[in-house]
């Protein structure tokens, strides 16, 4: 067949990977590193991608903590990619976005596979036992873009919370 395309070309797909890591900064001055992992990118977070690809959405806005249940303290559970909303939510907080460069660790001021989400929960913002997180588009829709169950973290006002999200986007060949 003249017109035949070879099976020789090179395929590929995306995929998208979350790993954050949580920073208490204490009154004193010190800082420690109390979690580090991967989230899960939900169902409806993958809509909110392609929306902010074609320009139908704003992407990721905001960053919400919630107190979860507190049946996960003896019998840990997994986030879901079907999660649509947190258990239950504390607080809801604008981000800050970057663009980083994963191989010198650092931001970058032109486009790169990889970016990363920031916001720090005062010493006085969501003071509760903390279970689970999750970004999350703009109003009205609010969509779940990605969904965390993690150790619980008793935020109090004796330290800051920093909260880093790197998520980035790569061609996996197949």
């Amino acid at each position: 067949m003249e017109n035949s395309v070879p099976n020789t070309l090179l395929r590929s797909a995306f995929s998208i990977e979350g790993r954050f890591i949580d920073i208490a900064h204490h009154l004193d001055g010190s800082s420690e590193v109390i979690h580090e992992g991967h989230n899960i990118v939900t169902d409806a977070g993958l809509g909110l991608v392609v929306g902010a690809l074609g320009n139908l959405t704003n992407g990721i806005a905001f960053w919400q903590v919630g107190s979860g249940d507190p049946a996960w303290d003896t019998d840990p559970v997994e986030a879901q990619a079907g999660t649509t909303a947190l258990v239950a939510p504390v607080l809801t907080k604008p981000i800050t976005i970057s663009y980083w460069d994963t191989m010198n660790n650092r931001f970058s001021p032109t486009p790169t596979d990889t970016i990363d989400v920031r916001v720090v929960f005062m010493a006085e913002e969501a003071n509760a036992p903390l279970r689970e997180f999750g970004l999350v588009g703009p109003a009205p829709g609010n969509i779940l873009f990605n969904y965390v169950i993690h150790e619980r973290i008793s935020k109090s006002e004796n330290f800051n919370l920093e909260r880093i999200m790197r998520i980035t986007v790569r061609r996996e060949q197949y």
